[in-house]
């Protein structure tokens, strides 16, 4: 079955929407005023030193589209002395636009970890005003990592009854790893040694529960300037939201480097979005048609909203970039992705339940 739907993401061609008669035209919908709600929503959160890791995701992403994965890393090392990744979320539009958009996406990135501390800010460039939120889960303090040579110390705060279970991992292998209990100032804390020499992920956990990774604690800081647009594709997404945005972020990027306006985020096309996906993780396939024999047609007839025109594109993919790159190779899903009539859009994704770290993934965009 996996490997039909990896087919069906980078080999098939999509199934093209069916064309019936448009309804009446409608003016489009007038751009939400500020209502106060951004003001409200950064009243809400209190200065954080993450502020400092949003400012850079926010700059960055309004100045190409995309969160630069780069960025991110240094302004954690900078701001919380942290090697791990941050969750990274975004909005654009209008500050009243950006307020539901990050609410929206703050509650269901809630939901699905503890969350104990964030950041918030918002920044103007050529891509657009964009507002970002970053994240971390326990502990709340930063790992802090020293450099010493041809090793690296990592300490962190441990709150957890389990003890520290740490793991150096590579593609090929896992090794267990000797952290050693200290004290500090703020308590009971854990340190570790790294080789330098045998560079590798840490992963940090409390019996089962997974703390935090540390992506390369031997790595050097790196300038975002290093880091070519054409390749960025953001932070790691560790959440469904996370997710969607990431590959919206791509999106919005291809369309404003092949001349095409950049899409706006449509709430109600994500609860559509995200129903597909649902139906297709549920049922292990890929298509256009739901398992129930509802068409696409049917589907966006049955919708909450009134279209002129809809596109849609759909796959299986186990990462942002991979499934970018997949719509982008293939001429009806590029066709779809870069369409000249559409002015909203929105990205559903749902976790494959047979292979958690892939993903069914539904791309919506109508006028």
């Amino acid at each position: 079955m996996r490997f039909v739907l990896w087919l069906a993401v980078l080999g098939c061609s999509p199934v093209a929407p069916p064309v019936w008669p448009p309804p009446p035209a409608r003016p489009a919908p007038p751009a939400r005023p500020d209502d106060g709600a951004l003001a409200r929503f950064a009243a809400a959160h209190p200065r954080s030193r993450l502020d400092e890791v949003a400012s850079a995701a926010a700059r960055s992403a309004s100045a190409d589209y995309v969160v630069s994965a780069a960025a991110v890393q240094a302004a954690m090392a900078r701001a919380v002395g942290s090697g791990a990744w941050p969750h990274v979320l975004t909005g654009r539009g209008s500050d009243a636009q950006i307020a539901a958009q990050l609410e929206a996406g703050l509650a269901e990135l809630g939901a699905a970890i503890e969350i104990a501390e964030l950041g918030f800010a918002t920044a103007a460039g050529p891509a657009g005003r964009v507002g970002a939120v970053v994240a971390v889960s326990p502990p709340s303090l930063p790992i802090a990592i020293a450099r010493h040579g041809a090793t690296a110390e990592l300490t962190l705060p441990w709150r957890w009854d389990a003890a520290a279970e740490i793991f150096a991992v590579t593609p090929t292998s896992s090794r267990r790893l000797a952290p050693r209990p200290i004290a500090s100032a703020a308590g009971q804390a854990v340190a570790l040694t790294v080789d330098c020499a045998a560079p590798s992920a840490i992963e940090i956990r409390a019996g089962r529960r997974a703390i935090a990774t540390v992506v390369d604690a031997c790595a050097p800081a790196i300038a975002p300037a290093e880091l070519p647009p054409a390749i960025e594709i953001g932070p790691p997404a560790a959440t469904a939201i996370e997710i969607e945005m990431r590959v919206w972020e791509l999106i919005n990027r291809e369309r404003a480097g092949h001349g095409v306006a950049a899409l706006a985020w449509d709430a109600t096309g994500h609860r559509f979005a995200r129903g597909h996906a649902a139906d297709m993780a549920r049922y292990a396939y890929v298509g256009h048609e739901a398992r129930g024999g509802a068409s696409y047609a049917d589907r966006v007839a049955g919708a909450p909203f009134v279209t002129r025109s809809t596109h849609e594109n759909v796959g299986h993919a186990w990462g942002p970039g991979e499934l970018h790159d997949a719509f982008m190779r293939s001429p009806g899903h590029r066709a779809n992705l870069l369409a000249r009539d559409v002015d909203h859009g929105a990205v559903g994704v749902v976790v494959d339940p047979e292979g958690p770290s892939s993903f069914y993934v539904t791309e919506f965009f109508r006028r």
